[in-house]
């Protein structure tokens, strides 16, 4: 074989073969649950999504608590109609693979709470987080959700039962649908402040045979010293990340159990610094320990130099072979996103998903010019 010798030969390659690489990559579009309210807007969305050369569709079956697929589990949004069935087989016609978005932590709107007995925050509020004053967010105001930039009601990844619940509703449906991946979103925590709930309080003692509302007290510093208080402070703070990778993992284990050929994917956090510091998402672990297949960063930023630097730093922490690329459609133009999009698509990631499909398939014509540009 004859080598290659010219350095500029090199750089061509260097930067034209990842480009060549994500023509079998992720091509993807996060589909919201408020997009799937009929089967003939279904249909319409499926057909644009071929046009564009579509390859994955996320689809958001299981959002505040509630399923948009036929649950036993869950309530159900519609009593008559099945989006996840009509989907998927719609999608299998255009071949385009199916991914069931499930929202893992966050459980409820900022909206009066529902009266369903079904609702996982009705039938278990003790899953509910809560924050450093040991109030639940069951307990929040709407308005103090909205002050506090909180989305709504979080239940605690260190509970047994959220840990089930969630597994059943996966388990429901991989079994009863014809899909390629389940898709996490919310993997995380609203706020450093929300580890106070009786779950995590309950491994923490646990683990070090002492209360966490012990650790300011006179006594705990004269029975473990000044290092050993700040000792138990800092498993304190590394262990609502450490039950987040434990949920994550189980699930994974799950869902191979129960199907190999499943993929299980999360959207995260793109700034890796703010993803650990304010919500205990250490995701790039879960890549390097193996527990999950592929992650979508939310690098939803129309600038350029913004999205460099994300990337950058995640390349820091983890390599890009499992990392797809999520771009922001709903607050730049589609020709910006494009822009984004060439330079992007020169490091070695596994492709690229846009969010989201509403803010696409409203403005016409825009899907053809995906699947003619960037999609191509």
């Amino acid at each position: 074989m004859n080598k290659i010798k010219s350095p500029f030969l090199w750089a061509f390659l260097l930067f034209i073969l990842p480009i060549y690489a994500h023509s079998s990559a992720i091509r993807g579009v996060w589909i919201t649950r408020w997009d799937i309210y009929s089967e003939e807007h279904i249909v319409q969305m499926l057909d644009s999504l071929e046009k564009a050369n579509v390859t994955d569709a996320f689809v958001q079956v299981y959002g505040s608590g509630t399923a948009y697929y036929d649950s036993k589990i869950a309530p159900k949004k519609y009593q008559e109609f099945d989006p996840l069935s009509v989907f998927t087989s719609n999608a299998r016609e255009r071949g385009i693979r199916v991914h069931a978005w499930v929202n893992l932590l966050y459980m409820w709107d900022r909206q009066e709470m529902t009266d369903d007995e079904m609702h996982i925050v009705n039938r278990y509020p003790e899953s509910v987080l809560v924050d450093d004053k040991n109030v639940s967010l069951l307990d929040y105001s709407i308005d103090r959700l909205k002050t506090r930039n909180i989305e709504g009601i979080y239940v605690s990844p260190s509970s047994e039962i959220v840990y089930d619940y969630i597994i059943f509703i996966i388990q429901e449906i991989i079994s009863k649908y014809n899909i390629d991946g389940i898709h996490l979103d919310y993997s995380r925590f609203p706020g450093r402040e929300f580890v106070y709930d009786n779950n995590l309080k309950s491994a923490f003692m646990e683990k070090c045979v002492i209360s966490v509302d012990q650790l300011n007290e006179v006594s705990t510093e004269k029975l473990f010293g000044k290092n050993g208080v700040k000792q138990l402070k800092a498993i304190w703070q590394i262990l609502p990340k450490e039950k987040l990778n434990e949920l994550v993992r189980n699930i994974y284990t799950d869902v191979k159990l129960k199907n190999p050929n499943i993929q299980l994917s999360s959207a995260v956090i793109a700034d890796v610094e703010s993803a650990e510091i304010n919500f205990y998402q250490n995701w790039w672990e879960w890549l390097m320990g193996g527990y999950i297949d592929f992650v979508a960063v939310m690098a939803y930023s129309p600038s350029l130099s913004v999205l460099k630097k994300q990337i950058e730093k995640i390349n820091s922490k983890t390599k890009l072979e499992n990392v797809v690329i999520g771009l922001g459609t709903y607050n730049q133009t589609i020709f910006n996103v494009k822009a984004n999009y060439e330079v992007l698509a020169r490091y070695p990631v596994m492709g690229f998903c846009l969010f989201s499909n509403q803010s696409i398939f409203e403005k016409r014509g825009s899907y053809s010019y995906i699947g003619n540009s960037i999609f191509k």
